[in-house]
């Protein structure tokens, strides 16, 4: 079973690899599986801890992130393929590579905005540190 991991951000370059991942689960000859993921960067400072709970700063990661995977989990299932769909809060590049193996994942399907410094104008310096990472192959769409 063919298993992609597409972290989403609601931008249309993560827009352009979700609907390259739902075309390429399409032509899965047994069958494939989506993981959607939405990696929250972590809110810091001392004045966060002191005067916001664990429980309500879950409690907004959890409500932004849906906004961003509610609309994503929809559109893969009404294109008929098995969807997950998952919060992670940190670095985005190393939470992917994580989630990817922690779910088995066959690849990485991963939209780049490209605004790193000169090696990251082509790839995006999240890209760029996902496929230094990844065990698995990644699969980048501009």
């Amino acid at each position: 079973m063919l298993t992609l991991l597409v972290p989403v951000d609601g931008s249309a370059f993560s827009d352009r690899a979700l609907q390259y991942a739902i075309t390429r689960c399409a032509d899965a000859p047994r069958g494939a599986r989506i993981h959607l993921l939405n990696v929250q960067t972590p809110a810091v400072g001392v004045n966060v801890k002191l005067f916001v709970s664990a429980e309500s700063l879950q409690a907004h990661y959890r409500e932004q992130a849906m906004k961003i995977l509610q609309p994503a989990v929809e559109r893969v299932r009404a294109a008929g393929v098995t969807v997950e769909h998952h919060i992670g809060v940190g670095d985005v590049g190393s939470v992917t590579v994580e989630y990817a193996a922690d779910k088995a994942c066959s690849e990485i399907v991963m939209g780049t905005h490209g605004r790193g410094g000169l090696v990251g104008s082509v790839l995006g310096s999240v890209a760029q540190r996902v496929v230094q990472q990844a065990k698995v192959p990644v699969v980048l769409i501009k």
